[in-house]
């Protein structure tokens, strides 16, 4: 196991691709961030509709899909009160990445 260090931020997803990025929700700030395999970190995308980020996955379209939960929302969150709103959001950002495979062989 390694340690890829402390962002500070609170995520609530995570994703990597074969070029060894790794991708990680915000809900502090409704972004994406990714670390680099040198430890640079960037914003992929801050967008106000991306309300509580939360579940990753990149596919085989070079797309990485994130859903907005409204988490934060919730009634246990607001004194009884849900504040959800529709549309549940699946958003998803071209970042141009390839999968990382791994082949099992029985």
């Amino acid at each position: 196991m390694t340690d890829e260090g402390d962002r500070g931020d609170a995520s609530d997803g995570l994703e990597s691709d074969a070029a060894g990025y790794i991708y990680s929700t915000n809900y502090e700030h409704n972004a994406i961030l990714r670390r680099s395999p040198d430890g640079k970190c960037e914003t992929v995308t801050d967008y106000p509709r991306l309300l509580w980020p939360d579940t990753l996955s990149l596919a085989t379209d070079e797309y990485l899909y994130v859903t907005a939960n409204q988490l934060h929302r919730q009634a246990r969150f607001n004194k009884g009160r849900g504040l959800r709103r529709k549309p549940y959001t699946l958003f998803r950002i071209r970042i141009d990445a390839q999968l990382y495979r791994v082949l099992l062989e029985y």
